[in-house]
């Protein structure tokens, strides 16, 4: 079949810009530039303006035939009394339009189409390599003299601008690909080529229109439903991957988002009914009813679109799922055996040893690891690995001696790795024995106490009450410093009972969980707050589940830190957070910073936002007994007792140097004042702009109200100057 090259020319009269005009037997149709006004354009035209009040006249002006503008001819003989596919072209290739017009034409009996190809003049070659691949319909390729789109819109050909891109790009402004600003050009397409044809449908070359395989085309929809629109609605669809780094045809395009929920719209309509009011537009021309008892699908192959694109950068994969319906119609439409995503696979049944690794990171932590410890090891967990950086208090030499307690001690690659010390601690971590031999996995810090409701409080407990589920993320409750201010080597679990209500959706880490996995290749590598990279195979077979044991949304698998409102709860466990402990040992942990953000100091905003003593909670202290003795224990082991007190003695030591200087003994003012104890029983009550700014924009009035009447109050933070 053969392809023809148009042209639109574009003009001005006066200071009035046109997009173009087509000649028509009895009257010239103008369409106006975007921006440009009708008023000012009515008044070039004067006496050559035919009167019209229809609503087209704010777009398409009608003027007599005798009137001197560069107006093309109408054209609609090419497609009259033809079905015809319309599409706007930015960069898909022509073998995609090749195959778009063979499945068009194989599927719904298209008969023609017209390809309106945005390519600036000097880019426009789209033409002849498509006649080169010798199309299965004939093709009038039209282009523009000046750009359709946005001014300053960014380049929709590149991959971050894709609607579901995982990471937004920042593409540079092209008017010629921009988002579509010109919508004139429905119009001058449809008075110059397609009035006389018998139905037409916007399709772009990306789309494929699938009405039932044994019901009417669209095209026949379209004839049938005289001046009516036929609504076409569509979906994103994807490849699972590239073929050799070629650009994926239409045909591998089996794949939709699980949550999406977005619909790409379009429509079809018989030119020759349409009233004469109508307007021809993106979306649905304005002035025509749609035809309410019938819906055409479509799918939109966004490989197409972005051709050569690789499919991550258009979509998170994990988010993707295969559809048996676009399956079909993808092996039945092209006759090709398309690249299928991974088949579910199978997770291998709970081994009976339930063996638990945690492994966690820490800086001078030495006066409570072994409390710690001690806890872990009555509630069931095998092994501890940890890799301390850094370390003044002897933390790194406390924990080598400990072996014997299940503890393997690393030091911390996070200089070689140029990761911060967390995030290098879990990478290392991967390959180590105590990580490949577990069952189950978890990573903690020494201020996190996992503090399980189910049976006897062990893991074996926990693990029962949920016993179909392969990984379980159980929400922090936040502990504060229950009033107290000095340090004492006691346990912190017997110390600090009082905790934020149990209904804490403020601040936003209040809900933030750990996740406790099994270690059954489901994932690819360890998270600070759940495993992360699921493997695509088990993504249909996974029941992952929170601390009350209903089963937590695929859509939040791969991105969730926190708990939400609809997903928060004790029932089976929690996680205790000992964040601040006692008013002195948090100066020790100000200065040190966070554990995955080295050089970042803790404040008076951090205290307020993690020092919660709004209710009581001693639920864990029923282990209390059997933790004293295994930490009497572990006490016995060679050299234990002494390394112990000399961490103990190191913090001590410390928290008198720093209460010396003026920042810190500022810090310690603050934080124990009868303001601040005060707010530590109302801290849920505040928006999240409180929290991240201070408890220093709290009026005294509001900081001043009684904790256990239920109240709301936040800032705006910019007012806040935060």
């Amino acid at each position: 079949m053969t392809v023809e090259a148009r042209s639109i020319r574009s003009f001005s009269v006066g200071d009035v810009a046109f997009l173009g005009a087509v000649r028509l037997s009895d009257r010239i149709v103008a369409v106006l530039a975007a921006g440009a006004g009708a008023a000012d354009a009515r008044a070039r035209l004067g006496p050559d303006l035919i009167e019209s009040d229809t609503p087209r006249q704010a777009l398409a002006l009608p003027v007599r035939t005798n009137a001197d503008l560069p107006a093309d001819p109408a054209e609609v003989d090419l497609f009259a009394d033809r079905s015809v596919l319309v599409a706007f072209r930015s960069g898909e290739t022509p073998a995609a339009a090749a195959d778009w017009l063979k499945f068009h034409a194989e599927t719904q009996g298209a008969e023609a189409a017209l390809v309106f190809d945005r390519a600036p003049p000097g880019e426009a070659g789209f033409a002849a390599a498509l006649d080169a691949l010798n199309p299965a319909l004939p093709v009038v390729v039209v282009t523009a003299d000046r750009p359709t789109g946005q001014a300053d819109g960014a380049d929709t050909r590149s991959p971050g601008t894709a609607p579901a891109s995982p990471k937004r790009s920042t593409a540079p402004f092209n008017p010629w690909f921009a988002p579509l600003r010109e919508h004139g050009i429905y119009e001058i397409l449809r008075h110059r080529f397609l009035a006389a044809a018998k139905s037409v449908a916007f399709a772009n070359i990306s789309d494929l229109i699938l009405a039932p395989p044994s019901g009417p085309t669209v095209f026949e929809l379209a004839a049938a439903h005289p001046g009516r629109c036929i609504p076409l609605q569509g979906i994103e669809t994807y490849p699972w991957r590239l073929r050799k780094g070629a650009a994926a045809p239409h045909s591998d395009h089996v794949a939709s988002r699980r949550s999406e929920r977005r619909r790409v719209l379009s429509w079809a309509v018989s030119p020759e009914a349409m009233p004469p009011e109508a307007l021809w537009r993106p979306g649905q021309p304005f002035g025509i009813e749609k035809a309410h008892d019938t819906l055409v699908h479509f799918v939109r192959a966004m490989g197409v679109v972005y051709p050569g694109a690789p499919v991550s950068q258009l979509v998170r994969k994990a988010d993707l799922r295969e559809s048996e319906p676009v399956l079909a119609a993808m092996t039945r439409g092209f006759g090709a055996e398309p690249i299928r995503l991974p088949s579910p696979a199978a997770i291998p049944a709970r081994p009976k040893t339930g063996r638990t690794t945690i492994v966690t990171a820490m800086k001078n932590e030495g006066a409570f690891v072994l409390d710690w410890i001690a806890h872990n090891r009555v509630i069931g967990v095998a092994s501890i690995l940890a890799y301390s950086n850094d370390c003044e208090d002897g933390t790194d030499r406390l924990l080598s001696l400990l072996g014997d307690a299940g503890v393997t001690h690393r030091e911390n690659p996070y200089r070689q790795t140029g990761k911060v010390p967390q995030h290098a601690a879990f990478r290392a971590a991967e390959a180590e024995s105590d990580v490949t031999g577990a069952d189950w996995l978890l990573t903690l810090d020494v201020d996190e106490y996992l503090n399980i409701h189910a049976g006897d409080g062990g893991i074996a407990a926990l693990l029962s009450a949920v016993p179909d589920a392969h990984a379980i993320s159980i929400p922090w409750r936040m502990f504060g410093n229950s009033g107290i201010h000095r340090f004492e080597d006691r346990p912190v679990a017997g110390q600090f009972t009082l905790a934020a209500p149990e209904f804490a959706p403020r601040p936003q880490q209040a809900w933030a969980y750990k996740t406790l996995y099994r270690n059954a290749g489901l994932f690819r590598r360890l998270g600070v707050h759940r495993p992360k990279g699921l493997n695509a195979g088990f993504r249909e077979t996974l029941n992952w589940v929170d601390a009350t044991g209903t089963a937590l949304p695929p859509v939040i698998w791969d991105r969730a830190w926190r708990a939400n409102k609809a997903q928060w709860g004790y029932t089976h466990a929690a996680v205790n957070h000992y964040s601040v402990r006692s008013a002195e040992s948090f100066l020790v942990k100000s200065e040190r910073g966070k554990v995955n953000r080295t050089g970042r100091k803790q404040g008076l905003a951090y205290w307020f936002r993690m020092n919660h003593n709004a209710v009581e909670d001693r639920s864990i202290l029923r282990l209390a007994d059997r933790v004293a003795a295994e930490k009497a224990s572990l006490l016995a082991l060679p050299g234990v007792r002494d390394a112990h007190e000399e961490a103990v003695a190191w913090h001590r030591a410390r928290i008198a140097h720093l209460a010396a200087q003026p920042e810190f003994s500022e810090l310690y003012r603050q934080i124990t004042s009868p303001r601040m104890e005060h707010l530590s029983r109302m801290a849920t009550c505040f928006g999240e702009h409180v929290h991240i700014a201070g408890p220093q924009v709290i009026p005294d009035e509001i900081a001043a109200r009684d904790p256990s009447v239920p109240f709301f109050w936040t800032v705006n933070l910019k007012k806040a100057g935060a």
